[in-house]
C-alpha cells in the first residue's frame, strides 16, 4: 500500500483533530496538573482571567474584561457577563472566588478573592506581586465549574471544547456549542499517546496524527522534508536540569554541587543529544525577561571539580544515584541516553553514578517532590514570559515539596524573590532578578543544562493553529481542509 493510501485510509474525518501526545498526563484537574500535556488538554477545556497575547505576550481578557491595581497587592476584575459553565451553571464573582479558595488549598496561592459585585471581584494577595497577571495567565490557574470543584472529578470549564472521556493513552473532547466566543468548528478534539518518538513521527506521516509538539529534534529533521508536513520552531521556554538533592549528603555541601556543575560538559551534551539544543548557563532562558546575559558560561573544568570535591572531603569512587524517567518529553526526548553522558562526566571527577530508572514521568515527579532521590533529570516548562515563573516556581523556600524539587532553602534567595515580585518598575526588577541569578551561581542549587527548542508539526490541511507565547497550542479557531 502506498504511503499516499495509507494516509487517507488513516486520516482523522475532517471535523476531528487528532493530537499526538509521548506522555500521559499527570492529572487534569486543573489545580493540581504540572506538565505540558496537562496544560494543553485543560486550556482547550477550562479558561483563565486572563492570557497572554500571541506575538507581543501582553496580557488580554478571556473571563475577565478589564482589571487594575494600584499597589502591585490589590487587584480588581470585572468578569464578562453571560459565560455559563459547561454543565450550565452561571460563571459569576461567587464562582471565580470559589476557585480562589480552591486554589489556596491545592496550589498554596497566596491571596484572597471576595466578590465585591454580581460580576466583580476584589484579589488580596499577602504581598505585592507585579507578576500576578502572568501568574493567572497559566491553564493551572483556570476557572472551573463550582459543582466540579465539590465532586473533585474531571475539569468542567468554560472553554471552546468539553471533556467527554479520559483512558490510559487517549483523552478525548468534543466541541461546547454553548461557548461564549461562539462554537468552535472542529467537533472532536482528540489527545493520543503514542508509543515512542518513531511512532508519532509515523502518525504524522499517515495523518493518523494531524498535530504534535512533542517532536524532538532528530524527529522534526525527518518531518522537516516530508511532503504534506509543516514545522514551526520557536526559543523554548524550558529548561532540563540536573536536580540534586540539597537536604542529603554529599549535595548539602556547595561545593559538591559546584563540582558537579563544572564536571559536565553541556556543549558535548547537546551535540550527544543532536545538537538541536542551546546549553544552559543559568536558570533562565534566554528569551525570558531578566535573563543576565553577563553571567558566566558553566564550562568544563574537571580538574576543579575534582579540587573541590577533595575540599569538601568526597573520596574518588563515591556512588551517587542518578533518578531518570524512562518516558520522553518534549524539551527531554532522549533521557536514557542524557543520562549516560552526564554519568560520563561525573566518572572523569570520581563519582560514580549509577541509574534509578523510574517508569513514569508523574512517579518521577512524586519521588523528587518528596525529596526521596540524589541526583534527578528534570526539566521545567514555563507558562509565562516572566522570570518568576522560573526562580520563585524553583528556587523560593515555599516552593519545597511542590515545584522546588531540589528543597534549596536560602532566606537571601527568597528576599530578593519577594522584592522583585513586589517592584513595579522593569529596571529594579532586571537588577533585583540580576542579584538572584548571582546567587543562583554561587549556591548551585541545581545543574542547567540545556533549553530545548519549542518544535511543533501539523499536517499542512490542519488550519487556524494558534502557538501561544510560552509554545502552547490553541485549538480554538482551527480547522482542516485540504
Amino acid at each position: 500500500m502506498s504511503t499516499l493510501a495509507l494516509a487517507v485510509l488513516l486520516a482523522a474525518p475532517a471535523d476531528q483533530l487528532v493530537v499526538g501526545t509521548l506522555s500521559e498526563p499527570g492529572t487534569l484537574e486543573p489545580h493540581r496538573a504540572t506538565d505540558v500535556v496537562a496544560a494543553e488538554i485543560v486550556s482547550s477545556v477550562c479558561e483563565t482571567l486572563v492570557r497572554l497575547r500571541p506575538g507581543s505576550g501582553r496580557p488580554e481578557g478571556v473571563i475577565a474584561t478589564t482589571w487594575a491595581t494600584s499597589d502591585q497587592r490589590v487587584w480588581s476584575f470585572t468578569l464578562r457577563e453571560g459565560i455559563r459553565f459547561q454543565d450550565d451553571a452561571r460563571l459569576d464573582a461567587d464562582a471565580v472566588v470559589a476557585n480562589f479558595e480552591h486554589l489556596r488549598r491545592e496550589r498554596s496561592f497566596a491571596g484572597r478573592a471576595e466578590r465585591v459585585g454580581p460580576h466583580l471581584v476584589q484579589l488580596t494577595l499577602e504581598r505585592a506581586n507585579a507578576a500576578l497577571l502572568q501568574t493567572l495567565s497559566q491553564p493551572f490557574f483556570s476557572i472551573q465549574s463550582p459543582r466540579q470543584l465539590a465532586a473533585g472529578s474531571l475539569p468542567v470549564g468554560t472553554g471552546p471544547f468539553r471533556l467527554v472521556g479520559a483512558r490510559p493513552g487517549l483523552v478525548e473532547l468534543a466541541a461546547f456549542d454553548g461557548h461564549w466566543a461562539g462554537a468552535p468548528r472542529l467537533r472532536r478534539l482528540t489527545f493520543r499517546r503514542f508509543a515512542d518518538a518513531a511512532a508519532l513521527r509515523l502518525a504524522l506521516e499517515t495523518g493518523e496524527a494531524d498535530v504534535s509538539s512533542a517532536i524532538g529534534p532528530a524527529e522534526a529533521a525527518a518531518l522537516r522534508t516530508r511532503p504534506g508536513l509543516s514545522l514551526d520552531s520557536q526559543s523554548g521556554l524550558n529548561l532540563v536540569y540536573l536536580a540534586l538533592n540539597n537536604t542529603r549528603p554529599p549535595f548539602s555541601d556547595a561545593r559538591v554541587r559546584q563540582a558537579v556543575s563544572k564536571a559536565i560538559d553541556r556543549a558535548a551534551l547537546v551535540r550527544a543529544l543532536g545538537g538541536h539544543a542551546e546549553a544552559a548557563h543559568g536558570p533562565l532562558p534566554p528569551s525570558v525577561f531578566g535573563h543576565d546575559a553577563r553571567a558566566r558560561d558553566l564550562v568544563q573544568d574537571s580538574a576543579l571539580a575534582r579540587r573541590l570535591l577533595d575540599g569538601a572531603q568526597v573520596a574518588p569512587g563515591t556512588p551517587v544515584t542518578l533518578a531518570v524517567s524512562l518516558v520522553p518529553r518534549s524539551y527531554l526526548p532522549q533521557p536514557m541516553r542524557a543520562a549516560g553522558r552526564i554519568r560520563e562526566d561525573l566518572a572523569r571527577v570520581g563519582l560514580e553514578v549509577r541509574l534509578r530508572e523510574v517508569a513514569s514521568w508523574p512517579e518521577q515527579i512524586e519521588i523528587t517532590a518528596r525529596g526521596e532521590y540524589e541526583m534527578a533529570l528534570l526539566g521545567w516548562q514555563a507558562d509565562t514570559l516572566d522570570p518568576n515563573d522560573f526562580l520563585t516556581a524553583l528556587l523560593d523556600s515555599g516552593s519545597i515539596g511542590t515545584t522546588n524539587r531540589v528543597r534549596y532553602r536560602s532566606e537571601a534567595m527568597d528576599r530578593l524573590l519577594r522584592r522583585a515580585r513586589m517592584e513595579s518598575a522593569a529596571r529594579s526588577r532586571l537588577a533585583l532578578y540580576a542579584e538572584a541569578q548571582a546567587l543562583f551561581q554561587a549556591d548551585m542549587p541545581f545543574v542547567p543544562l540545556y533549553h530545548a527548542p519549542a518544535l511543533t508539526a501539523h499536517r499542512s490541511e490542519v488550519h487556524g493553529l494558534v502557538i501561544g507565547p510560552t509554545g502552547l497550542l490553541r485549538y480554538d479557531k482551527a480547522w482542516k481542509q485540504q
